[in-house]
């Protein structure tokens, strides 16, 4: 009998070997949100990697040569004044453009292959300078969706906001929408200092992205209300800087591209779905906070990845015609009402100069 015990010892210690990832070491052991506890993304990645999908980064550039990203960053462009400009360099302080696209497409090829994997890392960045370190022009950050929707991509996320509703800005997320762009946005770190609206983030059609902690606990800085849309991780996330190295980090800005790579995935597996049929998707297999549809805090729920690719397809009978909407402030998505609301407005430029100020690290 003595040997059956020393058996059943050694097969359970060598079955919890096998069910440990490969990765669990390095910077990658301590991405939380891809565990089998929140995103499960091992499971969600035997479906879909988002190959075959773009997504445009409007933020401070992004560091190409950074061994988690290189082959993974397109050539962009910059709006801050800079001939030449492709995107595909960092010059901020915290590495912030670096470190939105490497939660979404990093390869996780460094040290190893123990570096930083993104949630969707067979996807392409696509890299919009729209800011240096700190502060952003509304125009800048216009002329960078213009951009980015005229150059093919589906997806934007934006980590940055303003608290005034910028005509210049709305306009060009109405160009986006038009388009059939998802345009997903951080909604800021102010939670605890006023909780002051947020744009792009609150413009009708924009998938607002709250944060939400390990323990998928609504993060008390980040900016809430009607409009939020989804919540995703935005503390203790780790992910690369412009050094070829890695940071920790807190903000909705991480939320944002966690919710944009998550679109990617379904995109990838249903590249035919119109952008309201994506985010329906995304919004009826979240996981729901209560009883209640939909909650200022968390949206209609925190992403849920697997649970997306996984699930049928949310009914198209369920998605309204699109309409326009040019004056209403209210947010557009509910229960049974979920699409992409395209406003008709010229895309004429009122070039007032506000700063905006970045949703990054705090």
């Amino acid at each position: 009998m003595a040997w059956r015990k020393l058996f059943i010892v050694l097969f359970v210690g060598l079955m919890s070997v096998l069910a440990t990832p490969a990765w669990a070491t390095g910077e990658r052991q301590a991405e939380w949100p891809l565990d089998a506890q929140h995103f499960r993304a091992e499971q969600a990645w035997t479906t879909s990697r988002g190959h075959g999908t773009t997504i445009a980064v409007l933020d401070s550039g992004c560091q190409a040569d950074h061994p988690d990203l290189a082959g993974q960053v397109l050539t962009g462009t910059g709006f801050v004044g800079v001939a030449g400009d492709t995107g595909q360099s960092d010059r901020s302080q915290d590495s912030h453009g670096t470190s939105i696209a490497a939660i979404i497409a990093g390869s996780g090829k460094n040290n190893g292959g123990t570096g930083v994997i993104g949630l969707a890392p067979d996807a392409r960045i696509l890299p919009v300078r729209v800011t240096v370190d700190g502060e952003t022009q509304p125009v800048s950050l216009a002329e960078g969706i213009i951009y980015a929707v005229d150059h093919g991509v589906r997806i934007i996320t934006i980590s940055a906001s303003t608290s005034v509703p910028e005509p210049n800005l709305r306009s060009a997320v109405d160009h986006a929408i038009k388009r059939g762009v998802l345009v997903i946005a951080a909604t800021g770190n102010s939670g605890r200092d006023g909780n002051p609206p947020s744009y792009p983030a609150y413009f009708p059609g924009v998938v607002a992205v709250t944060g939400v902690d390990s323990n998928n606990n609504f993060w008390a800085e980040s900016q809430s209300g009607p409009q939020a849309t989804l919540a995703a991780p935005a503390t203790d996330i780790m992910s690369a800087n412009n050094h070829g190295g890695y940071l920790r980090g807190d903000g909705t800005s991480y939320a944002a591209p966690y919710v944009a790579a998550a679109a990617a995935l379904v995109w990838s597996k249903w590249p035919d779905l119109p952008a309201g049929r994506v985010i329906r998707q995304l919004i009826d297999t979240a996981d729901r906070h209560g009883d209640a549809a939909h909650d200022d805090h968390y949206g209609f729920g925190i992403v849920n990845p697997l649970k997306a690719l996984t699930s049928s397809l949310s009914p198209a009978s369920g998605l309204p015609a699109v309409t326009a909407d040019t004056n209403s402030s209210q947010w557009p998505w509910t229960a049974t009402a979920i699409a992409v609301v395209v406003v008709a407005v010229a895309v004429g430029w009122l070039l007032r100069r506000r700063t905006i100020s970045k949703k990054g690290q705090s």
